[in-house]
């Protein structure tokens, strides 16, 4: 049984380490992964790795080739508005059945995370077009509190799937320049609108901030294409 619960514990700290690198860019789309280089950035034997991947790979982040073995899934822009079309379905009705199961606690913890979130800038001081990781934990931290009340555990855990497989497009977003968008007052928007049980708004106020995100990524797509 230790034997079996330490195997979990490195194949879990591989997962970490591998997911941490794809989604800071160090491992890039596309990328061939080669377990030499993994068992390195991991520090552990080739097990662990083998296992982390497939679970990578379930999740969407890693593909598999029978013959060419793992790589960085690729990132494109029918995959950006799958994931936003699928997120505006289901956050949206997510937030909605919060709004209307919310008590003052719900309402309490959504307050504190917005106010935690806002007094933090997004970008990172050094490099202006990369995400600070401070900012990103409290960022998630909101939207999960948004829907927590929403009643369904299911429904909670798709929308948590669905927000990590967005984390490297909106990774993306923070480089697109010149973009003429306020995410602090987009945030502050959903949050009110929560807050006074205006679920309409909210869910239209929500999905607008994913439409954004989704408009400003697919713009640096189609720059890259044109150069």
């Amino acid at each position: 049984m230790k034997d079996r619960a330490e195997a979990r514990t490195l194949a879990a700290d591989a997962y970490a380490a591998i997911h941490r690198a794809i989604r800071s860019g160090s491992l890039k789309p596309g990328q061939r992964l080669r377990f030499a280089e993994l068992q390195a950035l991991c520090g552990m034997s080739v097990s662990p790795v083998r296992e982390a991947l497939v679970r990578l790979t379930a999740e969407g982040f890693t593909v598999s080739d029978d013959h060419r073995g793992f790589s960085v899934s690729p990132l494109s822009v029918e995959e950006l508005l799958d994931i936003v079309n699928a997120r505006k379905l289901l956050e949206g009705e997510a937030l909605r059945l919060s709004i209307e199961h919310g008590d003052a606690e719900w309402e309490g913890h959504l307050l504190a995370a917005h106010h935690l979130m806002a007094r933090l800038p997004r970008e990172r001081d050094d490099l202006p077009t990369a995400m600070r990781e401070d900012w990103e934990q409290r960022h998630a931290d909101f939207h999960r509190i948004l829907i927590s009340a929403c009643g369904s555990p299911i429904l909670i855990e798709l929308c948590g799937k669905l927000f990590v497989r967005a984390d490297r497009y909106r990774r993306m977003s923070v480089s697109v320049p010149k973009q003429n968008r306020d995410v602090v007052r987009e945030h502050e928007r959903i949050m009110t609108c929560a807050i006074e049980r205006k679920a309409e708004e909210a869910v239209e106020a929500l999905r607008d901030h994913y439409q954004q995100t989704a408009d400003a990524v697919e713009r640096l797509f189609q720059t890259e294409e044109a150069l």
